[in-house]
């Protein structure tokens, strides 16, 4: 809109002619292109659409009057309306009969009740909005499409927030804004989406310190449009966002907002000196180093002093790490600290060192020796060449694993020679040892000493931690074993690293109880056998009463494609209707489902249909005011195998057989089809060789002399998905098998080897037998047919045989065979 305004600003001007004159607004070169709703003149400059055909030339050269509609009111497409009713900078309406403004003129509003108004109107530029970006139905403006279903009017026309599917709908905050106090409270307000369920949302905060890619999360378990951060750094610039989740639905937003955190309290000045002038008397000279964590800017430090016996300190304020005590006693013994200053306030103190006001005597600091060290110790030795007497010595050691803080072990010693062994260090570790002794004249001034720990650094856990009621934290992080941990937390940043409350365990879990209802940062570490590195610290906001999890949420019996689970109410005896939302995401699938039920008991059973055979889902339970969930995960039970697996052995390749699970199997649909797998258990390689809706596949190129497993199961529809239980056959090349139908599978194929062939020679002896036989009985027939023909009497019409005799040709008795004659031959059969 600030972009529209200047390029209108930019463009020519439109006064209001008076009675009298018609003033041609002045015209300035413009742009090659025009704005949504502004008319381009011919001359080059742009004016509103609604100026246009509006009886006036507002473009130098009248080119946004030429080539106007006649209308009825219109005499000349120059000139005013001259109705009588309506003045030139009105319109008229017909049906009913009113004036409305010229501006309303085309402003796509019907202003009219006929329409007139918005009738042959000019066309509107065309906006063409890029891919990423959606484009109102009035054309005026783009849109990102974040802003698409928002819950805000985005488009004049409203079509940004217009069929708006659950799918579509994102809810999305604004006017996010923040204010912070002086107690380093930061306190963010923002509006909620329209139309958003209060009842079964809430909101997620977001942050971030500047420049860090990673996104850490503070849950509010509240639906009310404003929170207090209390566990942000100070003096640190943060990115914040608010995020809606409702239900199992997390509607993402890139809307943030930078702010800066309050200064907070410095950390204490370091190693104070103290030192008496040569050339005064009462005066005491001090130094410091600034403090490591200032936590804002350091405006002066307080320096308080108070006299040996007596409990009053006396201050002065130094603008540098540089002070004189003046206008003191002689001979006296004073005690000194200091504090660094920011607009927060006075930080912490220093170690307080003493001194007495002797002119002109010196305490020459101690030597620290390093006899050896390790990866967890380390010794020195302490001495000091005066005739001063030694009371005794301080050391401390200082270490930092972190930019948070750096650490401190004080040590307090008696006598005037010290030898010490300093245990439970950590291992590849920067220490810094810094001494001074107590005498009676006062503290000495510091002597310092480094030494690197020998080693590898052990690594940080790594912690994560949840709310699990009002009062319960359960924290879990990995690291290694055989050690005992430190958990500590605090309420605030600056509590965590100087007064956190701590427990400790030797398990990699632990369920901490705190005291009421707050935000609260964890961190987890070793403690013993040495102090080791941190872990990042973990914001956990507490949950409120009303939006405790329900409880024992567990399954009760599950099925190929339905599961009935259980749990308790989140309280003992519920007196009203709870009403439970119910999520189910199918991790193979990658989709969810919502269920929703009531009820007042303190168990409730559901049952869930629908599920996939063999399939994988995370299922979550919540109250519907966004409670903390419960959630488990299960797997339904997968498809049975398929029946009667067998095999069949070709010359070059092997063919498996099996019944189709569809016959017991009401869940299998054959579209579904069979995975078949292989084990080549010479090679000890297992193989997928392909998938199939028929009931028989073909193996080929197997080796001689191998081992071989083949399973059929019901195929996965998704990777990694368990569909049905495998059928498992094995197979070798002698044909021996492993179970009852490999053995009936290579009986089969034995028996079919060796009868097939002799089917075969008995059938081929039968067929040269009978062809022999024919050829004889051929033989023996036309050998018969030769004798019978010569025996044969033409004169009595028939053959005659004797058995060796001759016989007479009266002899009627004699044999004879009838109906053979020269041109009917016989034929014996």
């Amino acid at each position: 809109m600030i972009s529209r305004l200047a390029t209108a600003q930019s463009c020519a001007w439109h006064w209001p002619p008076s009675a009298d004159s018609h003033i041609l607004p002045f015209s300035t070169p413009g742009p090659s292109t025009c704005l949504p709703n502004y008319y381009r003149c011919s001359s080059g400059t742009c004016v509103m659409d609604t100026w246009v055909c509006d009886g006036y030339r507002d473009c130098a050269d009248g080119s946004d009057e030429e080539a106007c509609p006649s209308l009825a009111n219109v005499t000349a497409a120059s000139t005013p309306t001259q109705l009588g009713r309506c003045d030139r900078f009105e319109f008229e309406c017909h049906q009913p009969k009113k004036c409305i403004p010229n501006w309303k003129r085309c402003d796509g509003h019907r202003d009219c009740q006929d329409g007139r108004d918005e009738a042959n109107c000019p066309t509107h530029s065309t906006l063409t909005c890029m891919s990423r970006e959606f484009q109102c139905e009035d054309g005026e403006a783009c849109i990102v499409l974040s802003e698409r279903c928002d819950g805000f009017l985005d488009c004049s026309d409203e079509s940004d927030e217009k069929a708006c599917s659950d799918e579509l709908t994102v809810y999305k905050v604004q006017n996010l804004q923040w204010t912070a106090d002086f107690s380093g409270d930061v306190t963010l307000t923002w509006m909620r989406p329209k139309k958003m369920p209060s009842a079964s949302c809430v909101y997620n905060v977001y942050y971030r310190v500047v420049g860090e890619s990673i996104w850490k999360t503070l849950e509010t378990h509240s639906n009310k449009t404003n929170t207090v951060l209390k566990v942000l750094k100070p003096d640190t610039t943060y990115q914040v966002k608010v995020q809606v989740q409702c239900l199992s639905k997390a509607h993402n937003t890139n809307d943030f907002v930078t702010l800066r955190t309050p200064e907070g309290l410095p950390d204490a000045p370091r190693n104070l000196q103290l030192s008496l002038p040569r050339e005064a008397e009462g005066v005491i000279v001090g130094h410091w180093a600034p403090p490591i964590h200032t936590h804002g800017l350091i405006r002066e430090y307080i320096v308080e002093y108070s006299r040996s016996g007596s409990k009053m300190w006396a201050s002065q304020r130094a603008a540098s790490n540089f002070t004189e005590i003046n206008n003191l006693l002689v001979n006296t013994l004073y005690t000194v600290r200091v504090a660094a200053v920011t607009s927060r306030g006075i930080g912490n103190w220093s170690d307080s060192k003493c001194i007495t006001t002797i002119k002109g005597k010196v305490i020459p600091r101690p030597d620290i020796h390093i006899d050896s060290y390790g990866e967890n110790y380390l010794s020195f030795t302490l001495t000091m060449e005066s005739d001063i007497k030694v009371n005794g010595y301080v050391v401390n050691l200082f270490w930092a694993f972190d930019t948070h803080k750096q650490e401190r072990r004080t040590l307090n010693f008696r006598g005037s020679i010290l030898s010490h062994k300093v245990g439970n260090l950590t291992a590849h570790t920067s220490y810094e040892i810094s001494a001074w002794a107590k005498t009676d004249l006062g503290d000495s001034p510091l002597a310092f000493e480094h030494v690197m720990t020998r080693g590898v650094r052990p690594p940080a856990p790594s912690l994560k931690a949840k709310a699990i009621n009002q009062t319960a934290v359960e924290c879990t992080w990995t690291g290694p074993r055989n050690v005992v941990y430190g958990i500590f937390y605090a309420t605030s940043f600056l509590d965590l690293y100087r007064n956190p409350k701590s427990l400790t365990t030797s398990l990699h879990n632990k369920t901490v109880i705190v005291s009421k209802d707050e935000q609260y940062l964890f961190l987890v570490r070793v403690v013993v056998p040495y102090q080791g590195p941190s872990s990042d610290y973990v914001v956990v906001k507490m949950i409120p009463d009303s939006r405790l999890p329900p409880r024992h949420l567990h399954v009760v019996h599950t099925g190929k494609t339905s599961v009935v689970i259980k749990w308790e109410s989140p309280y003992d005896s519920p007196d009203q209707d709870l009403l439970y939302a119910i999520a189910v995401k199918d991790l193979i699938r990658k989709t969810d489902r919502s269920y929703k039920v009531k009820s007042r008991n303190s168990t409730v059973e559901y049952i869930l249909n629908k599920l996939e055979p063999g399939g994988k889902y995370h299922i979550i339970v919540q109250l519907g005011n966004m409670s903390k969930d419960a959630s488990i995960k299960i797997t339904t039970v997968s498809l049975s195998a398929p029946d009667a697996l067998k095999i069949i052995t070709e010359n070059d390749h092997v063919l498996l057989f099996w019944k189709s699970l569809g016959l017991k199997e009401k869940h299998f649909n054959e579209s579904r089809g069979y995975e078949i797998h292989m084990y080549d258990s010479a090679m000890n390689i297992t193989a997928y060789l392909g998938n199939t809706t028929d009931n028989f596949f073909k193996i080929s190129n197997l080796k001689m002399g191998h081992n071989y497993t083949f399973t059929v199961q019901a195929r996965c529809l998704f990777g990694s998905q368990i569909c049905g239980e495998p059928a498992i056959l094995l197979y070798d090349e002698l044909g021996s098998g492993a179970d009852a139908s490999a053995m009936q599978a290579a009986r089969s194929t034995d028996v079919a080897a060796v009868v097939v062939p002799i089917l075969f020679l008995i059938l081929l002896s039968l067929g040269v037998g009978f062809a022999i036989l024919y050829t004889k009985h051929r033989r023996l027939q036309s050998s018969f047919t030769a004798f019978a023909n010569s025996h044969y009497s033409s004169r009595l019409g028939s053959a005659i045989f004797s058995s060796g005799d001759d016989l007479g040709e009266d002899d009627e008795d004699a044999p004879m065979i009838t109906g053979f004659s020269d041109d009917v031959p016989m034929v014996i059969a």
